[in-house]
């Protein structure tokens, strides 16, 4: 540490320790620093994140070798807390970790320790020998921490975070092994939307091993030709005609056959194998595209990490070009995972997208980043809102809550919506009367091979011109 980093953090430092003593020092430490109260402010200030006054990952290890007994540990991480940064600035994004580690030690203060292990990373450290059941509920209050939003300068801000837990063994001291336990368990939690805790069990690591294995599979599925795409229909409540189709991704394993999309896709995010994947995905859909009506678009679905890769851009251009597809037929949908990019890299490649004439949507929104601050940063042309409002209309003040957000949307920022997960006529006639532009789901069609997507547009106009008939 820096004597200046040092300077800044002994006043503070020193208040601190006068009012109480840190959690995990005992009686002993607490007459040392009355010995020698310069020495004990330095060896403390290693022990402290200045930022949250939480100790740190040294303090941790400490507490976990020297302490009570260990009941568990629960790893916290923010998700995307990286695109707060970008977005609200430095400031902001510290001033949202204060008041998180304010909100933990609330509510934790009385089962054990809170601690920040760097960035967005905290961990609490259970004393005791808490029951399952116990444990749960630790969870359910943490969670209920982000149920509210956090009163920011710039604002009023929601975010969820994911939650790993390990129980600890009984007089277990070793933090590595606790610490490996609790991240096998965060992952889990990460690949869920929403604030969700996971609780280890050994099936995990079973399950990690599998997962494991399914990622070398997929490292050449793409050489093997197990990949594949569907095609869904989204149909326009203001025309009511299809006019594009959104292409998905599918994998048929030779002997397993289908693997589900929701086991690989976020695999595919996770390893960067989403970028050769994507190239491929984004250069097949648009030359099948070529073989439909040409009033009719295809959309693609684009995860962060292919609007990092430099050559992006060019590959759009190349397979417009190569294909014969013109720009305006294509969308692409940005999945969440954009907010994982620096803004300033998104917003540049949304411009250039546009210019080209490529449509833009935002996929699954309502899902995590549900802002309209976060909007008007991008250029867009279409909202996809995510499944679960579609499976909440109809529920007591949903559909006015629902009805003023599209409205907003459209008129605020000029904004296309298109309403996912239809599946009932019932919705199909509530999403009319509450304003989308689009929808898509089960009611209109489930997804098909590309060849069939003339026979089921053929067989739509038939059926029209027999009503009309």
């Amino acid at each position: 540490m820096s004597s200046r980093s040092l300077m800044m953090i002994l006043p503070s430092l020193a208040a601190l320790m006068r009012s109480r003593r840190l959690p995990w020092q005992g009686a002993e430490a607490a007459g040392e620093a009355g010995a020698s109260e310069p020495q004990a402010l330095v060896d403390q200030a290693a022990r402290i994140d200045p930022l949250t006054g939480l100790g740190n990952r040294l303090a941790l290890e400490e507490a976990v070798a020297t302490g009570e007994s260990v009941g568990a540990l629960l790893l916290l991480n923010l998700d995307r807390f990286r695109f707060v940064n970008a977005t609200m600035g430095n400031r902001a994004g510290d001033e949202l970790l204060v008041q998180l580690s304010d909100r933990l030690q609330t509510c934790f203060s009385a089962a054990g320790d809170v601690f920040r292990l760097g960035d967005d990373d905290f961990a609490m450290l259970v004393r005791g020998r808490p029951s399952k059941g116990k444990i749960e509920d630790l969870c359910d209050t943490v969670r209920a921490l982000f149920a509210k939003p956090f009163p920011l300068t710039l604002g009023e801000f929601w975010i969820n975070a994911s939650i790993g837990v390990a129980p600890a063994e009984p007089r277990e001291r070793d933090l590595a092994a606790l610490v490996s336990r609790a991240l096998t368990a965060l992952h889990k939690a990460k690949a869920v939307p929403g604030t969700v805790h996971v609780l280890y069990s050994p099936t995990l690591m079973t399950e990690a091993d599998a997962l494991s294995e399914l990622q070398s599979r997929l490292a050449s599925a793409l050489e093997n030709g197990e990949l594949y795409l569907e095609y869904q229909p989204i149909l326009s409540l203001k025309t009511g005609v299809i006019a594009t189709f959104e292409a998905l991704l599918r994998w048929n394993l030779p002997e397993e056959g289908e693997v589900a999309p929701e086991r690989f896709i976020h695999l595919a995010e996770s390893t960067g194998l989403i970028v050769p994947i994507g190239r491929w995905v984004l250069q097949t859909a648009c030359r099948e595209a070529m073989d439909w009506p040409d009033s009719v678009g295809v959309a693609v679905n684009i995860a962060g990490d292919q609007l990092r890769d430099p050559n992006f851009l060019g590959h759009v251009e190349a397979c417009l070009r190569e294909t014969g597809l013109a720009p305006h037929r294509l969308t692409v949908e940005l999945t969440e995972s954009i907010f994982s990019v620096d803004p300033d890299v998104v917003s540049a490649s949304l411009g250039v997208l546009r210019q080209l004439g490529v449509q833009v949507a935002l996929d699954d929104f309502g899902r995590g980043f549900s802002s309209i601050h976060y909007l008007r940063s991008f250029s867009l042309d279409n909202l996809q809102i995510d499944r679960s409002f579609t499976k909440e209309m109809g529920e007591a003040g949903h559909d006015g809550r629902t009805a003023e957000l599209l409205q907003r949307l459209e008129s605020t920022l000029d904004l296309a919506t298109t309403i996912e997960g239809v599946e009932t006529d019932a919705q199909f006639e509530q999403a009319r009367a509450l304003g989308a532009s689009a929808v898509q789901g089960f009611l209109i069609s489930r997804p098909m091979a590309a060849r069939d997507v003339p026979l089921m547009l053929a067989g739509r106009g038939r059926e029209k011109r027999r009503r009309k008939a």
